[in-house]
Parts: structure tokens; sequence; C-alpha cells
């Protein structure tokens, strides 16, 4: 009895030792002042990670080049745009005149007027200045609605405030010279002239199928203020609107 007591006293006395549980996956407490060690899976998976997000950051930069690059072209491409759109406009206004016309005939050709007609057209515009009261009287041929030959009249009479005539014996020499100039060349265009006290005529006679422009072109000087400012078969009805336009009055007489 007295052996059973006395063990179990000392069991008592004597602390337990507590082994303790051991990880397989990662050994948290050192052994034998051994450093740490971890895992090769975590520690490529680590090594992983970095360099994702270093060739993130080297993708960055890249990309932004990429689109400054694309930006840079795109700017580029702008002048050439408002150059094409330059030469576009001009071109438009320069043969403006043409499409009129034939916007002109088409409509004409689509409403059945003046298509396929002939006859004379007579327009006058009448007008003075403190010296001179001066008319414009002018008469095309035409056949089917293009022009064939004109005549243009031009009367220059003293206003009754005017003090002298010679700016009609001036009107007069310039159709004196034109008219020699047309005598000695017979370029489809003639000149009549005629002057007195208060009155001066000039009458200007075009054949457009005769008509040489490159001989006037040559000898522009001697043509000053006698240009002619039509050509062959060009549409009346465009030359009436722009007459029109200029404050003449039209009127036709058609067969």
């Amino acid at each position: 009895m007295d052996n059973k007591n006395d063990n179990n006293k000392i069991n008592e006395e004597t602390p337990k030792v507590v082994t303790p549980e051991t990880d397989n996956t990662v050994n948290s407490t050192p052994v034998n002042n051994e450093p740490k060690v971890v895992e090769a899976s975590n520690t490529t998976k680590v090594i992983q990670e970095k360099s994702a997000d270093n060739n993130q950051d080297n993708t960055v930069p890249t990309a932004a080049k990429i689109e400054e690059n694309t930006t840079g072209k795109k700017k580029k491409g702008h002048p050439v745009f408002l150059v094409l759109l330059m030469i576009f406009l001009f071109a438009f206004v320069f043969f403006l005149p043409d499409i009129t016309e034939f916007i002109t005939d088409y409509m004409n050709e689509k409403n059945g007027v003046n298509e396929l007609k002939s006859g004379t057209m007579s327009c006058t515009f009448r007008n003075s200045t403190d010296n001179l009261d001066y008319t414009y009287d002018l008469s095309f041929k035409y056949e089917k609605n293009r022009l064939k030959s004109s005549r243009m009249t031009t009367t220059n009479r003293l206003a009754d405030t005017a003090t002298d005539n010679s700016i009609l014996t001036e009107r007069e020499n310039s159709c004196e010279f034109l008219k020699t100039v047309l005598d000695e060349n017979d370029i489809g265009m003639t000149a009549d002239c005629s002057v007195s006290a208060a009155v001066q005529v000039t009458t200007q006679n075009i054949n457009y199928e005769k008509l040489d422009m490159d001989f006037i072109t040559n000898n522009i000087t001697e043509f000053e203020g006698f240009y002619p400012e039509y050509e062959l078969n060009q549409s009346v009805t465009t030359i009436e609107q722009e007459l029109e336009n200029s404050g003449y009055t039209c009127e036709r007489n058609e067969s």
C-alpha cells in the first residue's frame, strides 16, 4: 500500500511532457536553429507573379507608344485632306458656269422649254451719268437655243447738264480705231461708227462661227471695251438669265 501511494505521489509531482504535432507540409518550428524552409511550389508562384507584373509594366509604355505613333499618323493625314478639299473647291468654282449651263439645259430639255426653238432675243439696258445717258441694245440670233451671232449697239447721248461733247469725241475715236483693225482683218467681227453734236453710236457685229479668238487675244489692247463676252453654241437661256440679273430687259421672238 505504501508503495502504491508513493508511486502515485511521484507521478503527480512529475510534469507531463507534451509532444508537439508535426505538420507534414511546412516545418513551422525551426529545428536545431536551422532557417525556415519555404516549399518550392510557393517560391515558383511568387516568381511567376513578379514576372507577370514586370511584363505588364513593360507592356503599358509600349501600348502608349503605339497609340502615340497612331495619333501622329492621323494628324499627318489632315493636311492631305485639306489640300484635296481645296482642289475640289477650286475645281467646283472654276467649272461653275459650265455646271450651271448644263443644269439649265437639262431642265429645259426635261420641261420641254426652248430646247428646239430658234429665233432672236433682244435685250436693253439704260443708265445715266452726270454728262452722259447711254443705252445698250443687244440682239442675239440662235438655233435650237444655241448662239450663232450677235449685235451690240451702244448709244451715247449727252446729258442736259453736259458742258461739252468731248466725251463723244473720245467714244468715236475708239470706235474708229476698232473699225480700222477689223476692216483689215477678217476675224468674224465688224464695227460701225457714227457721231453728231449730241449722240455717238457704236455698232459691233459678231459671227461666232467665224470668230477668231486667237487674233483677239494676241491683240487684246486694240479690243479694249469691245472684247466678246459670249461664244459659239452657248445657251441663250443662260445668256438671258445673266443679262436679266444685271438689269437688262429681254424679249424673245421665236419661230
